[in-house]
């Protein structure tokens, strides 16, 4: 039993991009319900404190290292070029793996290695509201938690090679083994160490994340290579990942400044106040990462496929498909969130020392951070068909300008507001980087929501003033049928949203007026009876509407997720079929 289920997991390949997509959001939603678990033992155990607010300052430059260097860039640009070392020659493919291991080894070394000496300097600009007591813990968890970027950089390289090989199934179970490693360190280690059981924890989960995927890596034919002639053989490749990464670096490190002022401020704000606001981007996350993310990444490949073929017309069905998927489970996941903000957080959060002025506060602030929900689940779209079009600068250009006003709104919102001016602040940032790379979107490729299609992208097509006019009537004909699908599709989307959101809530209140959710249990009731109608009339009410994304799930489950454990004795050595 234990070899079948190990070659099941370990050996399990996605057949095409959908069933890849769909099962990396069902363990993402597996993953992130563990950090709400994670959230609430955190919640419980410590409340909106002064501890937890130095646990979460201390992640920020580990973080900051790790989405820099590898989840901005060398996750984008690894895959390409490892998948053209693997058709030229399959040996060279492993000696690049294991030359970008030794690279980013080097770098994050290094780079950890001045933080944790000069640690004190650095985290006393950034921390700025910080006591010398809250300031002293911060350094000793952020020199303990340095070597969570070493750890999740090597495993974000082996998962790149995974999914070469159609592996999703492991990359996604890797998450699920980080949030338990710091579970672990919250339940067994801060009972001995005590905060800085906290930071153990957070390498815990690091290592697991890596040692989870390492047999499925060894049984595709890697095999160890550190030495200084693999970095001689691969200097071509090494130079190519540096020149691709360069722009990219630029337009991630906008945001993780962003990142590292929202906490500099919160930390001026009221104790807790950094706290409320990591709680509530959780939350708010939960939905982005499991379906926008699963998604955009699904559609790069066939993306960057059509660019190639120059099929302008797919390229733009692509996009405006997979807008309307993510669109289909964001809508109405931002609409609940806002309308059950309320026992949401009294559910996940509302125990032990989170007392009930810390849950009040928390509500506020999901509801105003998940006004921009929407935007930020097709920012991970639009970031994708960027590189699809080998346009890695506007990206940037909209991120500048977004974060830059974005931060002088947070910090003058703060003075006024409070945590609530820097929640508006942050929310108002991410929807003006959405906008700004929609409107570039539109403007240089003729790409838009709808599918419809610029007048100067058709007419790019026409030869002559006849076949001008024939093609731009036809196209508008088009276009605006596709517009008005587009417009009449979204609003049934939010109609049916509001509608379900709104009764299915009536019956929260009713039940709470019944059973008083002073009690956990009548909460749990009431929540599950409420959560159950509304998504009852949801799928009920786009079933009636004609939506296809109700027959997708369902072909999911019957292709993919039963299949899961079917035994796989090998694997193709094969990128995913598109």
């Amino acid at each position: 039993m234990r070899k079948i289920f190990t070659k099941s997991v370990f050996n399990h390949q996605s057949e095409t991009i959908l069933g890849a997509a769909l099962l990396t959001a069902f363990f993402s939603l597996l993953s992130s319900l563990l950090g709400v678990l994670r959230n609430a033992l955190l919640a419980s155990r410590f409340g909106a404190s002064a501890n937890l607010d130095i646990y979460y300052a201390s992640f920020r430059l580990p973080d900051f290292i790790y989405n820099i260097f590898i989840a901005g860039a060398l996750t984008v640009v690894f895959l390409p070029i490892f998948t053209d070392c693997w058709h030229k020659n399959k040996e060279d493919a492993w000696k690049f793996t294991n030359a970008s291991i030794m690279i980013i080894g080097i770098i994050i070394i290094l780079l950890a290695g001045l933080i944790v000496v000069f640690a004190r300097p650095i985290l006393t600009k950034i921390l700025v509201g910080f006591t010398e007591e809250k300031l002293n813990q911060a350094i000793v968890l952020t020199r303990i938690m340095m070597l969570q970027p070493l750890l999740l950089g090597i495993s974000a390289i082996v998962s790149s090679v995974l999914r070469f090989f159609k592996l999703f199934l492991v990359t996604a179970i890797a998450p699920l083994m980080y949030n338990l490693g710091i579970i672990a360190g919250l339940l067994f280690f801060t009972p001995i160490f005590g905060l800085k059981g906290l930071a153990y924890g957070v390498v815990l989960g690091a290592l697991l994340h890596l040692v989870i995927q390492l047999p499925s890596l060894f049984n595709a034919g890697y095999h160890l290579q550190f030495n200084i002639k693999v970095l001689k053989e691969m200097r071509e490749e090494i130079k190519r990942v540096i020149i691709m990464t360069g722009p990219r670096l630029i337009g991630v490190m906008s945001y993780q400044v962003f990142l590292l002022a929202v906490t500099a401020i919160a930390t001026l704000l009221q104790e807790g106040s950094l706290t409320i606001f990591n709680f509530a981007n959780d939350f708010q996350n939960l939905p982005l990462n499991v379906f926008a993310l699963s998604f955009s990444i699904a559609a790069f490949p066939r993306l960057a496929q059509l660019e190639s073929s120059q099929l302008k017309e797919e390229f733009n069905k692509v996009f405006s498909d997979t807008s309307s998927q993510i669109l289909f489970f964001l809508v109405p996941l931002a609409t609940w969130i806002i309308i059950f903000r309320e026992p949401i957080v009294r559910l996940l959060l509302g125990y032990g020392r989170f007392n009930w002025q810390a849950t009040l506060t928390t509500t506020k602030v999901l509801a105003i951070l998940t006004l921009s929900l929407i935007f930020n689940g097709l920012n991970q779209l639009f970031l994708k068909t960027f590189f699809a079009k080998k346009d890695v600068l506007t990206p940037i250009y909209a991120a500048l300008i977004a974060y830059i006003l974005g931060l002088g709104i947070t910090y003058y919102g703060s003075l006024k507001l409070g945590i609530w001016g820097l929640a508006i602040g942050v929310t108002l940032a991410n929807i003006l980087d959405s906008v700004l790379m929609s409107y570039f979107l539109k403007k240089k490729f003729g790409l838009s929501l709808s599918g419809a299609t610029n007048k100067a992208v058709i007419s790019e097509e026409a030869q002559g003033v006849h076949d001008k006019i024939h093609i731009f009537k036809r196209f508008q004909l088009k276009t605006d049928e596709s517009r008005v699908n587009f417009i009449k599709k979204m609003f049934w989307l939010f109609l049916i949203s509001i509608i379900s959101g709104g009764l299915g809530y009536g019956i929260f209140k009713s039940v709470t007026k019944v059973l008083p959710s002073t009690k956990v249990i009548n909460l749990v009731i009431a929540s599950a009876l409420g959560g159950g109608l509304t998504v009852m009339i949801f799928i009920i009410g786009v079933w009636l509407s004609g939506m296809e994304e109700i027959r997708y799930l369902r072909d999911f489950f019957k292709r993919d997720v039963f299949k899961i454990f079917k035994r796989h004795d090998k694997f193709d050595d094969v990128s995913i079929n598109i």
